[in-house]
């Protein structure tokens, strides 16, 4: 499955937290909304800022290495586990439809 991390990403937006933590290839991780990706010729892509170099990223989200939810400032990280539980579990079984503007299909996915 090449669209693992969309698909987790897709699911947590679904659940109430469109904004992650994304683990980059170089080792680095930047904090991404959906609101800031794009789709270029049906792959997702993040628009990440980078001030070292002063250019905008554009990195395809299924090539990350990893993705995760940045806990609130003051909030520990572990006691904050249990809400991104709670959000996740909350949400609308698999097989149950959402509405068309909240769907996103991963067109060639099995």
């Amino acid at each position: 499955m090449t669209e693992l991390i969309s698909a987790i990403w897709a699911g947590l937006r679904a659940a109430g937290l469109p904004e992650v933590m994304l683990f980059l290839p170089d080792g680095s991780a930047s904090r991404c909304h959906w609101d800031d990706t794009a789709v270029i010729d049906g792959l997702r892509v993040a628009l990440l800022g980078d001030q070292e170099r002063k250019i905008v990223r554009i990195v395809p989200v299924d090539g990350c290495l990893g993705i995760g939810i940045a806990s609130p400032k003051g909030i520990d990280p572990m006691s904050y586990r249990g809400v991104v539980l709670e959000k996740l579990n909350a949400r609308p079984a698999g097989n149950e439809p959402i509405p068309e503007d909240e769907a996103w299909i991963v067109e060639g996915a099995s």
